[in-house]
C-alpha cells in the first residue's frame, strides 16, 4: 500500500528486543502508514510512552529486558486508555495469553503473527 502525503497517521510504540522482528513489523507497519517509535527493553517502553502524545497502537513482546511485557501491558493500559495494545509472543500457551488480556491487551498472538490480523487487531491502518 501507498500511504498519501496528506494521509492522517497515528502513532505506534514497538516494544520487542529483537532486531530482525522489530524491523519486520516496523517495515509493514510504516507501509500501512504508521508512524512508528521502538524500544528495546519494557523499562525503555514505560518511558518512552509516558512522554508521547495519544498513542494509537502498541506491540508488546513478552520477554523483555527490564519490566516484562505483561507489565509493559499494564502501564501502557494506565497511560494511553485509548491505545490499541497487541500482544505477540513465541509462546502460545493459553496462561500467557490470559496474564497479557488481564492486563489490558486487546489481542493476542503467537510468533509467527499473520499480518493481515495484525494489521485488524490494530484497528486497521490509519484513516
Amino acid at each position: 500500500m501507498t500511504v498519501p502525503p496528506d494521509a492522517p497517521q497515528r502513532t505506534l510504540l514497538i516494544v520487542d528486543d529483537d532486531d530482525d522482528m522489530a524491523t519486520a513489523f516496523r517495515r509493514v507497519l510504516e507501509r500501512e502508514g504508521w508512524t512508528v517509535h521502538r524500544a528495546r527493553t519494557g523499562t525503555e517502553a514505560i518511558a518512552l510512552s509516558a512522554g508521547m502524545g495519544e498513542l494509537g497502537g502498541a506491540l508488546v513482546d513478552l520477554v523483555l529486558p527490564g519490566a516484562g511485557g505483561v507489565e509493559v501491558v499494564r502501564q501502557l493500559r494506565r497511560a494511553h486508555p485509548s491505545c490499541r495494545i497487541v500482544a505477540v509472543t513465541g509462546l502460545g500457551a493459553p496462561a500467557i495469553a490470559s496474564a497479557f488480556r488481564d492486563a489490558g491487551a486487546d489481542a493476542f498472538f503467537a510468533k509467527p503473527v499473520d499480518v493481515h490480523a495484525l494489521l485488524d487487531a490494530l484497528g486497521g491502518p490509519p484513516a
